[in-house]
């Protein structure tokens, strides 16, 4: 058994199952044998967090789990306890054989290695192990209660056993993007202030939130970070070597110091900018910025926040979302067209442009170099619905395009997917064009972890979606390129618009939207007129590869 301290533990420490559980999973990516290693940033991280599943002092749950944010909204404390009372098995001669099958199940020769199988891929025995549990935990009849289980357990079989906690605070409310810095500290603006009945009608726009490595707000609630009159951030936030950025959707570039938030900008540029969206740094210090409405690229030679360039790039129309491969070459999507534009970062003019499907958002770039981009639509020529003659006017603002999404869907409830992922060679040739189509609904931002697989914040589908990547030694037996690994789902897990990698192998998910019918605020909603934002933000732990943060071009492997 095992008990992970932070920083922050003190003298009294209990060894048991539920602490075992706890911090196997957000350590998962680092244990090896007896050993726990990794980086400076992956090591806190890892525990920091396990507080948040139980509490080491005295071997119960952590006041995260408990709180009304996750209790009430997830199978989380339900799954740690099936798990927990799977590992006492093998602490009881009686239950031997239970312990040797939980063993086999997991091909493991001790407990804490049949921890790390399950927390690494959470729904690969989920339902065997779930049938052990009821077999070792039988249901008195009388009682109504399975003898010796801890309550409260599961009463149907899960998807995985997966284990996901939601955080908030410091102004957290309808994330867009997320980045990490080098100290392992989250940054991402938000859409909406918390406690605003804001929506993509009428709107209170939020600030930059910041958070450290154990998710801890650091940042002010309710209105996070601001100084430089910010009213919103859209999918634009980004980390550099030195600053915190945001692009707004009231025409501004906001910059932070990384070191404690100090407000820096706004952002000096040669001429007029519209709203914006994706902020990313190359690996030689250029930030790049996507202006959604007006056109254009925006680029920071260096990251010198007061030397911003607009650049026209030919046939470009609504940027959206930005990747730099390792030639230093510049991937932009767009949310109007069905085009993918690629230019050397040095020479903008040299510009080449790959057809894709409508609707794009996300795009990232694997070690080997491919992009994957995430398509929110199956097609790359416009299909309108029944009844509908005439395309819709290109929106001239970024929530006006958000409404007509929504308020198609609300048109159409029995849609249930929609879109596709596009691979792509470094030689710009499409690979394989609809990767996960029927299964996503509404894919959004696009992250690679160590691993080289994939993660897609899928949207409407309200879940994480995992992809085998072009490296199949590290998918799944049976699973080549392409092939949807695991659909991550949870109550904690809300509409999400992206999906990020932290140094210890956590995902972390932004909830974006929460209620739909509160988002199209056109009258007074009563009691639900402040649901329109996404709650927060959820870490799923153990299940991905580690990276080295920021993402500064590519991903990097942990050194």
């Amino acid at each position: 058994m095992l008990s992970v301290l932070d920083s922050n533990s003190n003298k009294s420490v209990v060894i048991n199952e539920l602490t075992s559980v706890g911090s196997v999973w957000p350590n998962a990516q680092l244990i090896n044998g007896n050993k726990i290693s990794g980086s400076k940033t992956a090591l806190a991280i890892g525990s920091g967090h396990v507080r948040h599943l139980v509490n080491t002092s005295n071997g119960k749950y952590g006041e995260t789990l408990l709180n009304g944010l996750n209790l009430p909204n997830s199978e989380t404390m339900v799954r740690l306890n099936v798990l927990s009372n799977l590992l006492a098995l093998c602490g009881n001669s009686n239950t031997a054989d239970g312990c040797s099958q939980f063993l086999n199940l997991t091909n493991s020769d001790n407990s804490l290695n049949a921890l790390i199988s399950i927390a690494k891929e959470p729904w690969a025995k989920a339902s065997e192990l779930y049938k052990l549990f009821t077999q070792q935990y039988p249901l008195n009849k009388a009682e109504q209660i399975r003898e010796g289980a801890t309550l409260p357990y599961l009463l149907f079989e899960p998807e995985s056993f997966s284990l996901s906690i939601r955080l908030e605070g410091g102004g957290a409310m309808a994330l867009g993007k997320m980045m990490f810095d080098d100290n392992a500290n989250m940054w991402s603006g938000a859409n909406w202030m918390p406690g605003s009945q804001s929506g993509v009608i009428n709107s209170i726009g939020g600030g930059l939130t910041r958070f450290n490595a154990s998710g801890e707000a650091l940042s002010p609630s309710p209105q996070g970070y601001n100084g430089q009159g910010l009213n919103g951030v859209g999918w634009g936030t980004g980390v550099s070597k030195n600053y915190a950025w945001v692009g707004t959707f009231n025409n501004k570039i906001g910059v932070f110091d990384l070191e404690d938030g100090k407000p820096l900008g706004p952002a000096t540029v040669d001429g007029e900018i519209g709203q914006l969206q994706a902020v990313t740094t190359a690996a030689n210090g250029d930030v790049w910025i996507a202006d959604n409405t007006k056109d254009h690229m925006i680029r920071f030679p260096d990251g010198d926040y007061k030397n911003g360039e607009r650049l026209t790039i030919k046939g470009l129309q609504a940027p959206f979302g930005i990747a730099v491969d390792q030639q230093n070459r510049v991937w932009v999507t767009s949310s109007y067209n069905n085009k993918l534009t690629i230019f050397p970062g040095e020479n903008p003019e040299a510009v080449k442009t790959i057809d894709i499907a409508l609707g794009a958002r996300g795009v990232a770039i694997d070690s080997k170099g491919n992009a994957w981009v995430a398509q929110q639509t199956d097609s790359a020529t416009l299909v309108l619905p029944p009844g509908v003659s005439k395309a819709p006017p290109r929106p001239t603002t970024i929530m006006q395009e958000f409404m007509q999404g929504l308020e198609y869907a609300k048109a159409n409830p029995q849609q249930t997917s929609s879109g596709m992922i596009a691979l792509i060679s470094p030689d710009l040739k499409m690979i394989k064009s609809d990767i996960a189509k029927g299964d996503v609904y509404i894919p959004w931002g696009v992250s690679i972890d160590g691993n080289d697989n994939v993660w897609v914040a899928n949207l409407f589908g309200s879940s994480l979606m995992h992809i085998c990547g072009t490296n199949t030694s590290n998918c799944p037996e049976g699973k080549t390129t392409g092939d949807v690994i695991h659909d991550y789902q949870s109550g904690v897990i809300q509409m999400n618009t992206d999906v990020i990698v932290d140094d210890a192998g956590n995902i972390w998910s932004a909830n974006n939207w929460y209620d739909e019918n509160a988002v199209i605020n056109k009258s007074y909603l009563g009691r639900t007129s402040t649901f329109a934002g996404g709650q927060g933000f959820v870490v799923t732990y153990g299940v991905a590869g580690p990276v080295k943060n920021p993402l500064l071009g590519v991903v990097r492997p942990p050194e």
